[in-house]
């Protein structure tokens, strides 16, 4: 007699199994609501930087990401709505594709903790430490969304060497150095300035200082957007879904011969 295994049992124990690829907003609780801050840097957004290279090291909290994944894309989103003193305004606008003629971007896991970074650079930078990006860079935004925010997170930045991301490894940490230094004019970016929240920064705008002397510490960081495939961090998983598989095919193969014996 042809053993049989349950389609149900088999479709049920591989979707359980198979992670799919998402986006993820951090910090989370900010995915549909306006940042209370916004910031410039990176990528300027006035004459601020001419003559200047500019470098920022943000970290993120690991119980941001879940299971993590292979990090393939960041964005981020231009400024809806700051309020100063009661006084609420627009900073951020649409602008076309803006050429930052050399930017790097790294990747790793770190120990320092948001609001715990070093002002050294070098302290912070993680065993695993990945170039992700570098080269010109063109970025743009059609400034969508609702009038008071959030806009939509199109500053998009697809990294040309995906990064595979470990939660329990440490914290993220987003390495970025503009060399530009030509006064790029972009929008006011949306940003977060909380002491004790899942995100912090060290930066400087000084051209002597992007390799690996001392930043200026800052709670107020970017809100950012990740695409992670989440099925490249899962393996156990999946190898202990088809463990499952098999043992239901071996027990009701079992079961069965010992109806057809009786």
């Amino acid at each position: 007699m042809r053993t049989t295994i349950p389609l149900f049992v088999i479709s049920s124990v591989l979707c359980a199994t198979v992670a799919q690829a998402g986006i993820l907003v951090v910090p989370n609780e900010l995915a549909g609501v306006e940042g209370d801050v916004n910031l410039c840097f990176p990528f300027g957004c006035s004459d601020i930087q001419t003559g200047s290279s500019y470098r920022a090291q943000q970290v993120f909290a690991s119980s941001e990401f879940g299971i993590g994944g292979l990090i393939t894309q960041v964005a981020f989103r231009p400024d809806g709505l700051t309020t100063v003193g009661g006084v609420s305004f627009v900073t951020g606008r649409a602008f076309p594709a803006t050429l930052l003629s050399h930017v790097q971007i790294n990747l790793s896991s770190t120990s320092a903790a948001p609001d715990g970074l070093s002002a050294t650079f070098a302290s912070n930078v993680g065993a695993n430490d990945t170039i992700v990006f570098d080269g010109s860079l063109s970025l743009s935004s059609s400034f969508t969304g609702p009038a008071d925010g959030p806009k939509a997170f199109d500053i998009v930045i697809n990294l040309t060497t995906p990064f595979l991301y470990t939660p329990r490894s440490g914290n993220l940490l987003l390495d970025i150095r503009d060399f530009s230094a030509g006064g790029v004019i972009v929008s006011p970016l949306d940003a977060q300035n909380t002491i004790g929240d899942s995100i912090s920064r060290v930066f400087t705008n000084d051209a002597g200082n992007v390799g690996d002397v001392a930043g200026i510490f800052s709670s107020n960081a970017l809100v950012t957007q990740f695409t992670i495939d989440s099925s490249t961090s899962v393996p156990e998983p999946r190898s202990f879904g088809l463990f499952v598989v098999m043992g239901v095919s071996t027990l009701v193969a079992r079961r069965l011969r010992k109806s057809n014996q009786s």
